[in-house]
This record gives structure tokens, C-alpha cells and sequence, in this order.
């Protein structure tokens, strides 16, 4: 039974880095130079300046946030336990 929950705590602790890095890195592109890369020259022509219908700017801060969301919600279910706190 022991090595169960090893095996089960070590893909835990596993996840929990892969979201970690995920998440820093959306909360490093959002507002940082994930906005240098997509921001549009107006003066070049050939820049997108809105896709779906709103502008490219704004599109990448909202998909940033629902990234970061995202791995949230997936610690909440996969990683975090009651017991994990002390509680329960």
C-alpha cells in the first residue's frame, strides 16, 4: 500500500512542477515581452490588429489569464488534498 501512494505523491509532486512552470511562464509572456512579440506596428500594413473580432492585444492577455486559470483549476482537482493543509 505504501508504495501505492509513493508512486501516486511522485506524479503528484511531478504535475505540480509542470503547472508551476507553465503558470510562470503565462504570468511572464502576459504582460511582459509576450506583448513586444505580439504587439502590431500600426505603420506596417501587414500587421493583424484584431483576431476573433477583438484586438490582438487584448486576445493575448485574456488567453494568458485563462492559462493561468486553467492550471489552477487542474492543482484544485489533481494535486491539492485536504489533508495535505493538516486539515481533515
Amino acid at each position: 500500500m505504501g508504495d501505492v501512494n509513493r508512486d501516486t505523491s511522485g506524479k503528484r509532486k511531478r504535475l505540480g512542477v509542470v503547472l508551476t512552470m507553465v503558470f510562470l511562464i503565462a504570468m511572464t509572456m502576459g504582460p511582459g515581452p509576450g506583448m513586444r512579440l505580439i504587439n502590431p506596428d500600426v505603420e506596417s500594413g501587414e500587421a493583424p490588429v484584431m483576431v476573433f473580432g477583438v484586438p490582438i492585444v487584448y486576445a493575448w492577455g485574456v488567453g494568458c489569464f485563462l492559462i493561468q486559470v486553467s492550471v489552477i483549476v487542474t492543482a484544485y482537482v489533481l494535486i491539492w488534498r485536504k489533508n495535505d493543509a493538516g486539515v481533515g
